[in-house]
């Protein structure tokens, strides 16, 4: 399928980031990618893409930018800016790229994803409790510590999950150290316990960061296994219209 791609500037359109959708308006779902420490790297572009291969409005927001980065190369960039930028500030440049997508012609906000990466796995889960709109979230290793609640990051992931009120698919390695197997538990326990549909996949030989390519832990097997997955599960639970 031919599809159309565009850079969005916070000057030209209040927001940072890369669209790809099929050309038209025809109506189509929606998924929103949030991405990891890393930024928006070439593989979450090269996933938008594909997305919208499979007739999807896919837009990659750039939280980085909204916080004052400069730049692409922003490699690691995240563990920093979480040091001296509150959820808040992040939850606010992702509910710009929300609305940003859910704008674009022929988007389904009712039939709308979200798909989080690493610290984007995390923000995406007190987006989604308090955007009722969001069909489903896919949470690929959130970067969910075993920390109390702080100024910073005043949600723990592991209790904001039993909030969410769409369907959520969890995908986690075992030999993770942000969010170890006794972690994952612990926020299965809490998906379980929302009531909504839930998927959990578990790879016992990928660390955190399986999915990223830059990064040291990358897995392209574990990678490519999870890309079926993922689709597998959108079109059940977002593209379906019966379904959402």
């Amino acid at each position: 399928m031919r599809i159309i791609t565009r850079i969005a500037s916070l000057e030209r359109d209040k927001v940072s980031g890369f669209y790809a959708a099929p050309p038209g308006a025809a109506p189509r779902p929606g998924v929103l990618f949030i991405h990891h420490a890393n930024g928006v790297t070439s593989e979450i572009r090269e996933s938008a893409e594909r997305l919208a291969r499979l007739g999807y409005g896919a837009f990659a927001v750039n939280m980085f930018h909204a916080l004052g980065a400069k730049g692409e190369g922003l490699m690691g960039m995240g563990v920093e800016m979480q040091k001296i930028h509150k959820d808040a500030a992040f939850l606010k440049a992702i509910t710009d790229g929300w609305n940003f997508l859910v704008a674009q012609p022929g988007v389904d906000r009712k039939r709308t994803a979200v798909i989080g990466y690493c610290m984007g796995g995390r923000l995406a889960i007190p987006f989604a409790a308090d955007t009722p709109e969001v069909r489903a979230i896919v949470l690929n290793y959130p970067s969910i510590r075993d920390e109390p609640p702080s100024e910073f990051k005043p949600r723990a992931g592991y209790d904001t999950v039993r909030e969410l009120k769409c369907a959520t698919l969890l995908i986690c390695g075992g030999r993770d150290t942000v969010i170890p197997p006794a972690m994952q538990q612990r926020v299965l326990s809490g998906l379980i316990a929302n009531g909504q549909p839930l998927e959990y996949h578990f790879y016992h030989d990928a660390a955190h960061g399986f999915f990223s390519m830059e990064g040291e832990n990358h897995h392209a097997d574990v990678a490519q296994r999870v890309w079926p997955i993922t689709t597998d599960f959108l079109e059940r639970y977002v593209a379906d219209p019966a379904t959402a």
